[in-house]
């Protein structure tokens, strides 16, 4: 869109920020990641709804069209995207899922952090600690009944283990195959069980 390439760099930082949390932004989240991003998203995000791009509707932001946040998430590059992704899942993990049992930002965290993609943490208790979250929240959605999305987070899982999984993270892995192979069976998908 045309129109976002005119605004101001901090506007379309906070654009692109919003977009990667999709097509709204609860005012509570925005509150945890404004302690480490580039820009004052609230003011931002209030001053991008003046423009016409999001609307404030009480206690979030959303985007006014499907149109505008994909414009909005097109600005940055493919690698641009994955390392913000990972930027805000970290950053939710860290400061609103560590000794708090919400799922819903344990879920928020936790889709970053997988859009991001495993490739992007090193450090192996990072990694080990982002495979048994993504372990825990398939869990909770097997409890929910909604098995594709168990079977999402079961895959970040295992993608978030390290190449040596079997010698040094073996109940870990064992959990998250056999729990995968359970939920590809109840929803019958043969491409997984092969």
């Amino acid at each position: 869109m045309k129109e976002m390439e005119k605004l101001s760099p901090e506007l379309q930082s906070g654009l692109k920020v919003a977009s990667c949390l999709g097509s709204y932004v609860k005012k509570s989240t925005l509150d945890i990641i404004s302690i480490d991003v580039d820009v004052g998203l609230l003011e931002v995000l209030e001053e991008v709804s003046r423009k016409g791009f999001m609307d404030d509707v009480g206690d979030r932001f959303r985007f006014c069209h499907d149109r505008i946040e994909q414009a909005a998430y097109d600005m940055m590059s493919p690698d641009e995207r994955r390392a913000k992704h990972m930027r805000l899942g970290l950053l939710i993990w860290a400061h609103a899922v560590i000794g708090n049992e919400s799922d819903e930002m344990l879920f928020l965290s936790l889709n970053q952090i997988n859009r991001g993609g495993s490739h992007l943490l090193s450090d192996f208790n990072q990694r080990n600690t982002i495979s048994s979250l993504n372990l825990r929240a398939g869990k909770r959605c097997i409890a929910m009944s909604d098995f594709a999305s168990a079977q999402k987070f079961y895959e970040s899982g295992i993608s978030f283990l390290n190449n040596d999984h079997w010698q040094h993270q073996y109940e870990l892995s064992l959990e998250l195959f056999e729990a995968s192979i359970d939920v590809a069976c109840t929803l019958n998908n043969a491409e997984l069980l092969n």
